[in-house]
């Protein structure tokens, strides 16, 4: 009866021993590839470190040289992206390493630190390249020079409030720089266009069954002659034609006669809405336009 029981002891025993040396076997392999990882680390950093610097000497090509918040006309979101895949591949943590905090190599911190303000300069260059394809909506084919404010944009003929209303409010999350000033100055523009064109909307409407004096029609004009859009502007006169028909002088003339109208035509008002009781200095300034 003993000889079975010792057999199934020395088997159990057997077994524990067994289990025992793959635990063992099992930590020191674990310690082995620990330590590897941590002289790996070590062998590293120097590795990392420079190729940190390459990736930061190209993230800083990507602005102009003597413009630090403005960014290049050949800069591309493919770019950004690119480098920062590149910048993401940089091991500068014990996670990346996995390894323990304590022990890190001596000067990690600091690269660690150089890569956050490498990731958030390139952070900086995607959100401005997003906010300028943004701007860049608001205007015809013709879009804004990002390097240098110049006032020949044109705004896209079906622009509404709501895009620059959204525009503004992303441009709150930037930080003040000349990249934001430039920024506003475009949407400043783009603004002003866009009240212009709803105020001469606003009056040719309110002219239309109304009477108005001479001197509004070529204040009108003139305002219509200022608009920059072709496509609105020639809807403008094809319809302001109709109130120049009243006058009998067409929107370009009076537009060209509209600094000296004031003066002119100050107290003259249509009676009938043809025109046929204007004074005599309107039909003066009528003959001479034409």
């Amino acid at each position: 009866m003993e000889k079975p029981f010792l057999k199934r002891a020395s088997v159990y025993v057997t077994g524990i021993l067994a289990l025992g040396i793959c635990v063992a076997g099992f930590y020191v392999s674990n310690q082995r590839q620990y330590q590897q990882r941590v002289a790996y680390a070590n062998a590293a950093q120097p590795r990392e470190e420079n190729e940190l610097n390459d990736l930061a000497q190209q993230v800083e090509e990507l602005y102009l040289e003597d413009e630090q918040d403005l960014l290049k006309e050949e800069t591309t979101l493919s770019d950004v992206t690119d480098l920062k895949n590149e910048v993401h591949r940089i091991d500068v943590s014990a996670e990346d390493f996995q390894i323990e905090e304590n022990a890190l190599p001596q000067g990690i911190q600091e690269l660690a630190q150089q890569k956050e303000s490498v990731s958030d300069r390139l952070t900086d260059a995607e959100d401005k390249l997003h906010m300028q394809d943004q701007i860049d909506g608001l205007f015809t084919e013709e879009t804004p020079d990002w390097q240098e404010y110049k006032d020949d944009v044109i705004t896209d003929e079906d622009l509404q409030e709501e895009d620059m209303a959204d525009v503004n409010d992303n441009l709150g999350f930037f930080e003040d720089d000349q990249w934001l000033e430039l920024a506003q100055s475009y949407t400043q523009e783009a603004n002003e266009q866009f009240q212009s064109t709803e105020d001469i909307q606003e009056k040719l409407t309110q002219y239309e069954d109304e009477e108005i004096t001479y001197e509004q029609y070529a204040a009108l004009a003139a305002q219509i002659e200022e608009v920059r859009n072709p496509e609105q502007q020639e809807r403008f006169e094809e319809t302001a034609e109709e109130l120049g028909d009243r006058f009998g002088v067409s929107t370009q003339a009076a537009a060209a006669e509209a600094p000296t109208t004031s003066a002119a035509v100050e107290d003259e008002t249509i009676v009938d809405g043809q025109g046929e009781e204007q004074g005599a200095q309107v039909e003066q300034e009528n003959t001479e336009a034409y």
